[in-house]
């Protein structure tokens, strides 16, 4: 199993093996199946009843149900567990194509251990989708990003920069749903959470790279990147130019 988790939410990646399961949802989870899975399960009730799920398919559980499930095949499934998933009750095998791109990339992702921002970016997609908010992200939001609010969020990603902090930090401790930080801060700035992040990121490691002899695998880590590799791939997409190439 491939797993990142945070405070706020959490992946996992589940192989397709055979598997016997019960468990009652401690938080509010999206579910997605990869592959054709049946067997025998229960969902919010003791009666057991035979399961068939198509490939692609999602599904939605909502907090305290319980679930039973047992597949002697399996699938390869991805479920994403968190606290700000909006869920009025539990639905399963629902397809949605936006929703199973995302899934695909997720899964590419969790593969290759890449970084838990570029995670956490698909599954917020991820979760906005399933839950059928996409449209909400137009409404206008009150001038609540004010420049002293901004200022706090600048401190917090400045002190924490050097580990994986996430959007879900930022909206955590200036006390605000995710999305609700996220639609005010791109109206204050024009750019979302997580692009900020990035630049501040790419905006330490230059000055690192221009002004010190440390090698550029430390600056990366110094500067919450996940590797050299992933430092050097941000630098040519957004920069222009190589982190090698800016020490000459």
């Amino acid at each position: 199993m491939r797993t990142i988790a945070t405070p706020h939410w959490r992946l996992e990646l589940l192989p397709a093996s055979p598997y016997c399961v019960r468990y009652v949802v401690a938080e509010n989870e999206i579910g997605f199946a990869y592959d054709c899975q049946s067997g025998e399960h229960s969902i919010g009730t003791d009666r057991r009843s035979f399961f068939k799920v198509r490939a692609n398919s999602l599904a939605v559980r909502a907090r305290g149900c319980d679930i039973y499930s047992h597949s002697r095949r399996g699938g390869e499934y991805l479920r994403l567990i968190s606290e700000d998933i909006e869920v009025d009750r539990s639905r399963s095998d629902f397809m949605d194509r936006a929703a199973a791109g995302i899934a695909r990339r997720l899964r590419g992702l969790l593969l290759t251990h890449a970084d838990a921002l570029d995670c956490e970016a698909l599954a917020l997609a991820l979760r906005d989708r399933v839950a059928g908010v996409a449209e909400a992200r137009q409404e206008r939001v009150p001038g609540w990003m004010t420049p002293q609010r901004l200022r706090r969020v600048d401190e917090l990603i400045d002190a924490r920069l050097s580990e994986a902090i996430l959007v879900t930090d930022l909206a955590a401790a200036l006390g605000l749903s995710v999305r609700y930080f996220s639609r005010a801060f791109l109206q204050a700035t024009g750019r979302s959470p997580r692009e900020y992040i990035i630049e501040c990121r790419l905006r330490r490691a230059r000055v690192l790279i221009e002004t010190t002899d440390h090698s550029l695998a430390d600056i990366a880590l110094e500067c919450g990147f996940s590797s050299h590799a992933h430092m050097t791939s941000q630098f040519a997409m957004r920069v222009g130019v190589t982190p090698s190439a800016l020490r000459g």
